[in-house]
């Protein structure tokens, strides 16, 4: 195809946008921090994982690689449903059940766990905010004796490690 670009080029390209997503889930474009709401929004709408693992950035049907300070997504918010089953909020603007068995706790980080991508559904990490961990902690108990926090939802119990 005349014009095409190849796919060396093409790969060079991608990793070479300056793209970063900040711990507190800023995104920035090289020293620039990125202030447009719709350009902000698209970003983290488009979180993904590349074929290889990588995070990256998916624009329609063209991407490219970001760097991430700490995980790619943010939980915002929790809530109980009338099924008793446990909702999070993302900033990606998706409402998704905890799968428990992925919760973790970083060290002096708090509390993170393991969402689909809104695009592939490959995994990506999501780290809780105050606002989240407040409203998902009367789930957790410690338990005398016991060395880790437990997540509690009804009859299950799921030991939170920590990493």
């Amino acid at each position: 195809m005349p014009g095409s670009i190849d796919a060396e080029t093409l790969e060079r390209m991608r990793r070479g946008v300056p793209l970063r997503r900040s711990a507190s889930g800023s995104w920035w474009f090289g020293d620039e921090l990125v202030t447009h709401a719709g350009l902000a929004r698209a970003l983290t709408l488009g979180l993904d994982l590349s074929d290889g693992g990588e995070p990256i950035v998916r624009l329609g049907h063209q991407f490219c690689y970001v760097t991430l300070d700490d995980t790619p997504l943010r939980v915002i918010a929790a809530r109980c449903d009338a099924a008793g089953a446990l909702w999070l909020r993302l900033d990606d603007e998706r409402d998704v059940l905890l799968d428990p068995t992925t919760l973790v706790e970083d060290r002096e980080l708090g509390l993170r766990c393991t969402v689909g991508s809104s695009g592939l559904g490959r995994p990506l990490a999501a780290r809780f905010g105050n606002r989240a961990q407040a409203e998902v902690a009367e789930w957790i108990v410690w338990a005398p004796g016991a060395a880790r926090p437990t997540f509690k939802l009804g009859d299950q119990a799921f030991e939170i490690p920590e990493v």
